[in-house]
Order: structure tokens, then C-alpha cells, then sequence
């Protein structure tokens, strides 16, 4: 039988993320697990969050495609172990109050999450029309260039000052299509785990 040190680790321990939107049981937990355990009159509950009850008669751990991830054994929690499970509820009562608060549904976070996408695109159309104008000046640039070197000529001072801008322009508007794209990424993840909680929230209330 585990230890219950090693189930507080397991409570306690988890993302500050997963903490917000739903405990999870380790932090190697991955995306789509949940917990199974089954009740002293037979019935199976699955849950994406770690419950006192599953604590105590035990649980698995399962992938989203129902392969055995963890097997902990039941354990009988004591009066701290009790107390920081009903603050870990409590709290989550409180944020899952504040989440319906801020959305009407998981459709209406999915429709908030689109929007910041929407709005980051169409600021990546833009960078893009700019690079692409950038890039098509700086051609121009060391086209002329190319010409007074073919002629035996110099470069003109201006031609070369306007190769060098051009080209620091064209790395900073990268730069921001970078960030753009990583901020893209960083609004999915955010949402996420709203959305998933969301759908629980609405699944427990029907």
C-alpha cells in the first residue's frame, strides 16, 4: 500500500495550472487522463480530478485511451490530510464559481479563445504584407548595388545605408511573426484547461 505522504504529493504537487482548472495527480500527469475507482455499492466513477473518495478505495490512473498509467491502493486520510482535501475543494469551488462568472458555457470559452486567435492572425496578415514589401524594397536596393558593381562603380553610400536598414526592418517584423505565433500557442494552452472544466461543470449539473 502507498504511503499518504504520497498521495498529498500527488495532490499537492500538481501545476499551478491544473491547480486553477482541476487537480491532477502528478505533474507528469498528461492531457486526457482521468481517474477511475469504484464505490463500495459497485458503481464505477470516472473523474478528471482527484476525489477524497477515490482516495480512500483506491484508483487508476488512465490515458485517454484507458491504458493503466498508475494503480494507488485506498488509504485512510487523517485529520490534516482530510483538512487540505476540503480546502483543495473549497478552492475549487471558488474558482469554478469565478469561471462561470467569466463564460456562459465550454461554446462560450471556445468563442473567447477564437477571438484572441482571430486577432492575432490578422496581425500576422499584417507583419507578413509588410515583410513581404520590406523584402521586395531590399531587393530593389541590392539590385541597384549589383548594377554599380558590374559597372566597376562604387556602391552608393545611400543604396548601402538603405540595404542595412532594410534588412534590420525585415529581422524585427520576423521577430514579431515569431511572437505572434508563440503567442498563438500560449492561447490555446491558456484555454484549454477553462474549456475542460467548464465541460466537467456542465456535465456534473445535468
Amino acid at each position: 500500500m502507498r504511503c499518504i505522504a504520497l498521495i498529498l504529493v500527488l495532490i499537492l504537487s500538481a501545476p499551478t495550472l491544473a491547480a486553477r482548472f482541476g487537480q491532477r495527480a502528478s505533474e507528469r500527469m498528461p492531457d486526457g487522463a482521468y481517474f477511475r475507482h469504484v464505490t463500495a455499492d459497485g458503481v464505477v466513477h470516472l473523474n478528471r480530478t482527484l476525489t477524497t473518495d477515490a482516495m480512500r478505495s483506491g484508483y487508476l490512473l488512465l490515458d485517454q485511451h484507458g491504458r493503466i498509467l498508475e494503480d494507488v491502493d485506498g488509504v485512510n486520510l487523517n485529520d490534516e490530510e482530510a483538512r487540505q482535501v476540503r480546502l483543495q475543494r473549497a478552492r475549487q469551488a471558488r474558482e469554478d464559481k469565478e469561471l462561470v462568472r467569466l463564460y456562459a458555457g465550454p461554446e462560450d470559452a471556445v468563442r473567447a479563445r477564437d477571438r484572441k486567435i482571430d486577432a492575432l492572425e490578422l496581425s500576422i496578415s499584417y507583419e507578413e504584407n509588410s515583410l513581404a514589401q520590406l523584402q521586395m524594397k531590399l531587393d530593389d536596393e541590392i539590385a541597384v548595388a549589383a548594377r554599380n558593381e558590374r559597372a566597376g562603380r562604387d556602391v552608393p553610400e545611400g543604396v548601402q545605408e538603405a540595404i542595412e536598414r532594410l534588412k534590420r526592418q525585415i529581422e524585427v517584423t520576423e521577430e514579431k511573426l515569431a511572437e505572434f505565433e508563440t503567442d498563438i500557442d500560449a492561447a490555446k494552452k491558456e484555454y484549454a484547461p477553462i474549456i475542460q472544466r467548464l465541460k466537467e461543470i456542465e456535465q456534473a449539473e445535468r
